[in-house]
Protein backbone atom coordinates (compact mmCIF):
# COMPACT_ATOMS: atom_id res chain seq x y z
CA UNK A 1 0.00 0.00 0.00
CA UNK A 2 1.22 3.49 -0.93
CA UNK A 3 0.79 5.26 2.69
CA UNK A 4 0.93 8.89 3.65
CA UNK A 5 1.59 9.70 7.70
CA UNK A 6 1.26 13.57 8.60
CA UNK A 7 3.19 14.34 11.72
CA UNK A 8 6.62 13.06 12.20
CA UNK A 9 6.14 12.93 16.22
CA UNK A 10 6.34 9.55 18.53
CA UNK A 11 3.31 7.89 17.03
CA UNK A 12 4.15 9.03 13.33
CA UNK A 13 7.80 7.46 14.08
CA UNK A 14 6.62 4.50 15.36
CA UNK A 15 3.97 3.93 12.28
CA UNK A 16 6.41 4.84 9.68
CA UNK A 17 8.53 2.46 11.27
CA UNK A 18 6.18 -0.56 11.78
CA UNK A 19 4.79 -0.04 8.43
CA UNK A 20 7.91 0.15 6.85
CA UNK A 21 8.94 -3.22 7.79
CA UNK A 22 5.67 -4.21 6.62
CA UNK A 23 6.98 -3.06 3.26
CA UNK A 24 4.24 -0.74 2.52
CA UNK A 25 5.84 2.56 0.50
CA UNK A 26 5.74 5.29 3.36
CA UNK A 27 5.51 8.76 2.98
CA UNK A 28 6.15 11.37 5.88
CA UNK A 29 5.34 14.67 6.04
CA UNK A 30 6.05 17.21 8.81
CA UNK A 31 6.32 20.34 9.26
CA UNK A 32 10.16 20.79 11.67
CA UNK A 33 13.06 20.09 9.58
CA UNK A 34 14.91 17.80 12.62
CA UNK A 35 12.04 15.31 12.61
CA UNK A 36 11.78 15.21 9.21
CA UNK A 37 15.74 14.44 9.09
CA UNK A 38 15.68 11.96 11.67
CA UNK A 39 13.27 9.94 10.09
CA UNK A 40 15.21 10.26 6.84
CA UNK A 41 18.41 9.35 8.47
CA UNK A 42 16.82 6.12 10.41
CA UNK A 43 13.81 4.68 8.39
CA UNK A 44 13.64 3.41 4.55
CA UNK A 45 10.93 6.05 4.04
CA UNK A 46 10.41 9.33 2.20
CA UNK A 47 10.28 12.54 3.62
CA UNK A 48 8.82 15.81 3.15
CA UNK A 49 9.30 18.98 5.09
CA UNK A 50 5.70 20.72 5.40
CA UNK A 51 2.44 21.52 6.58
CA UNK A 52 0.24 18.18 6.17
CA UNK A 53 -2.74 20.26 5.53
CA UNK A 54 -1.51 22.48 3.04
CA UNK A 55 -2.80 21.02 -1.01
CA UNK A 56 0.48 21.82 -2.32
CA UNK A 57 2.38 19.70 0.19
CA UNK A 58 -0.37 16.97 -0.04
CA UNK A 59 0.00 17.08 -4.17
CA UNK A 60 3.97 17.06 -3.49
CA UNK A 61 3.68 13.74 -1.47
CA UNK A 62 1.33 12.21 -4.24
CA UNK A 63 -1.72 11.74 -1.57
CA UNK A 64 -4.06 11.68 -4.50
CA UNK A 65 -2.77 8.71 -5.71
CA UNK A 66 -2.23 7.12 -2.14
CA UNK A 67 -4.34 4.06 -0.43
CA UNK A 68 -4.44 5.90 2.57
CA UNK A 69 -3.70 8.91 4.78
CA UNK A 70 -3.22 8.72 8.78
CA UNK A 71 -2.66 11.78 10.54
CA UNK A 72 -1.20 12.00 13.27
CA UNK A 73 0.18 15.77 14.97
CA UNK A 74 -0.35 17.07 18.04
CA UNK A 75 -3.29 19.15 17.07
CA UNK A 76 -6.61 17.89 16.37
CA UNK A 77 -7.86 20.07 13.89
CA UNK A 78 -5.33 20.15 11.67
CA UNK A 79 -5.05 15.77 11.28
CA UNK A 80 -9.22 16.61 10.81
CA UNK A 81 -8.43 19.00 8.37
CA UNK A 82 -5.67 17.26 6.71
CA UNK A 83 -8.08 14.12 6.18
CA UNK A 84 -10.49 16.21 4.45
CA UNK A 85 -8.08 17.99 2.10
CA UNK A 86 -6.93 14.44 1.12
CA UNK A 87 -9.89 13.28 0.48
CA UNK A 88 -10.76 16.06 -2.06
CA UNK A 89 -7.65 15.32 -3.29
CA UNK A 90 -8.50 11.56 -4.30
CA UNK A 91 -7.02 9.31 -1.04
CA UNK A 92 -8.55 5.88 -0.72
CA UNK A 93 -8.89 6.46 3.02
CA UNK A 94 -8.07 8.89 5.98
CA UNK A 95 -7.30 7.74 9.79
CA UNK A 96 -7.45 11.05 11.91
CA UNK A 97 -5.67 10.95 15.30
CA UNK A 98 -8.09 13.28 17.61
CA UNK A 99 -7.55 13.43 21.42
CA UNK A 100 -9.40 16.32 22.38
CA UNK A 101 -12.56 14.41 25.04
CA UNK A 102 -14.89 17.30 23.77
CA UNK A 103 -14.96 15.22 20.48
CA UNK A 104 -15.61 11.90 22.32
CA UNK A 105 -19.60 12.25 21.74
CA UNK A 106 -19.22 13.27 18.04
CA UNK A 107 -16.83 10.89 16.58
CA UNK A 108 -19.61 9.12 14.77
CA UNK A 109 -20.48 12.52 12.90
CA UNK A 110 -17.19 13.07 12.39
CA UNK A 111 -16.39 10.16 10.43
CA UNK A 112 -19.70 10.47 8.40
CA UNK A 113 -19.25 14.34 7.80
CA UNK A 114 -15.56 14.26 7.14
CA UNK A 115 -15.25 10.87 4.67
CA UNK A 116 -13.03 9.50 7.50
CA UNK A 117 -12.17 5.65 7.79
CA UNK A 118 -11.34 5.57 11.19
CA UNK A 119 -10.43 8.60 14.28
CA UNK A 120 -8.21 7.10 17.09
CA UNK A 121 -7.18 8.37 20.71
CA UNK A 122 -4.05 6.73 21.49
CA UNK A 123 -4.13 7.48 25.00
CA UNK A 124 -7.71 6.77 25.86
CA UNK A 125 -7.51 3.40 24.19
CA UNK A 126 -4.49 3.25 26.35
CA UNK A 127 -6.51 4.31 29.28
CA UNK A 128 -9.35 1.73 28.93
CA UNK A 129 -6.94 -1.39 28.21
CA UNK A 130 -5.14 0.13 31.80
CA UNK A 131 -8.71 -0.23 32.94
CA UNK A 132 -9.90 -3.54 31.21
CA UNK A 133 -6.83 -5.46 33.16
CA UNK A 134 -7.61 -3.66 36.66
CA UNK A 135 -11.08 -5.08 36.58
CA UNK A 136 -9.68 -8.81 35.63
CA UNK A 137 -6.40 -8.73 36.97
CA UNK A 138 -6.10 -12.57 36.57
CA UNK A 139 -6.47 -12.60 32.52
CA UNK A 140 -3.82 -12.47 30.45
CA UNK A 141 -5.12 -10.51 27.40
CA UNK A 142 -8.62 -8.60 27.40
CA UNK A 143 -10.66 -7.86 24.47
CA UNK A 144 -13.81 -5.76 23.69
CA UNK A 145 -16.61 -6.49 21.43
CA UNK A 146 -19.89 -4.55 20.67
CA UNK A 147 -19.24 -1.61 22.20
CA UNK A 148 -17.72 -2.97 25.29
CA UNK A 149 -20.55 -5.13 26.28
CA UNK A 150 -18.99 -7.95 25.34
CA UNK A 151 -15.54 -8.88 26.56
CA UNK A 152 -13.29 -11.76 25.32
CA UNK A 153 -10.93 -12.90 28.05
CA UNK A 154 -7.48 -15.42 27.80
CA UNK A 155 -6.17 -16.65 30.99
CA UNK A 156 -4.08 -19.41 32.57
CA UNK A 157 -5.48 -21.96 34.65
CA UNK A 158 -3.34 -22.44 37.95
CA UNK A 159 -2.63 -25.06 39.68
CA UNK A 160 -5.07 -24.25 42.23
CA UNK A 161 -7.81 -23.55 40.22
CA UNK A 162 -11.53 -24.90 40.62
CA UNK A 163 -11.65 -25.37 37.22
CA UNK A 164 -9.04 -28.45 37.13
CA UNK A 165 -10.70 -32.07 36.34
CA UNK A 166 -14.20 -29.78 35.80
CA UNK A 167 -15.90 -31.31 32.30
CA UNK A 168 -17.24 -28.00 30.95
CA UNK A 169 -20.93 -29.19 30.66
CA UNK A 170 -20.92 -28.59 34.41
CA UNK A 171 -18.74 -25.36 33.97
CA UNK A 172 -22.16 -23.37 34.04
CA UNK A 173 -23.41 -25.22 37.25
CA UNK A 174 -20.60 -25.49 39.33
CA UNK A 175 -19.26 -21.28 39.13
CA UNK A 176 -22.64 -20.39 38.54
CA UNK A 177 -21.29 -17.94 35.19
CA UNK A 178 -23.19 -17.33 31.91
CA UNK A 179 -20.04 -17.79 30.03
CA UNK A 180 -19.14 -19.42 26.39
CA UNK A 181 -15.90 -21.33 26.03
CA UNK A 182 -14.22 -20.52 23.19
CA UNK A 183 -10.81 -22.31 22.95
CA UNK A 184 -8.41 -23.63 25.06
CA UNK A 185 -4.79 -23.76 24.37
CA UNK A 186 -2.97 -26.83 25.86
CA UNK A 187 0.99 -26.91 25.17
CA UNK A 188 1.35 -26.48 21.20
CA UNK A 189 -1.84 -27.61 20.84
CA UNK A 190 -5.25 -25.48 20.10
CA UNK A 191 -8.85 -27.09 21.20
CA UNK A 192 -12.29 -26.26 20.84
CA UNK A 193 -13.85 -27.98 23.53
CA UNK A 194 -16.91 -30.15 23.68
CA UNK A 195 -19.05 -31.16 26.87
CA UNK A 196 -16.86 -33.84 27.91
CA UNK A 197 -13.48 -31.51 27.78
CA UNK A 198 -11.67 -31.48 30.98
CA UNK A 199 -9.60 -28.59 32.37
CA UNK A 200 -6.00 -29.13 33.30
CA UNK A 201 -3.62 -26.98 35.37
CA UNK A 202 -1.42 -24.76 32.87
CA UNK A 203 -4.24 -24.63 30.36
CA UNK A 204 -4.55 -20.99 28.70
CA UNK A 205 -8.24 -20.34 28.16
CA UNK A 206 -10.70 -18.18 26.10
CA UNK A 207 -14.08 -17.11 27.53
CA UNK A 208 -16.61 -14.80 25.90
CA UNK A 209 -19.27 -13.27 27.48
CA UNK A 210 -21.07 -10.02 28.65
CA UNK A 211 -18.90 -7.74 31.33
CA UNK A 212 -21.02 -8.16 34.08
CA UNK A 213 -21.38 -12.24 34.16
Amino acid sequence: MKIVIVGAGKIGYSLAEELANENHDITVVDIDKEKVKLLSDTLDVMTLCGNGAAISVQREANVDESDLLIAVTAQDELNMLACIVARKLGCKNTIARVRNPIYNGEIAFLKKEFGLAMIINPELTAANEISRVFQFPSAIRVDSFAKGHVELLHFKVSENSPLIHLKLFNLHQTLHSNVLVCTVIRGSEVIIPNGDFEFRAGDTVAIASERRN
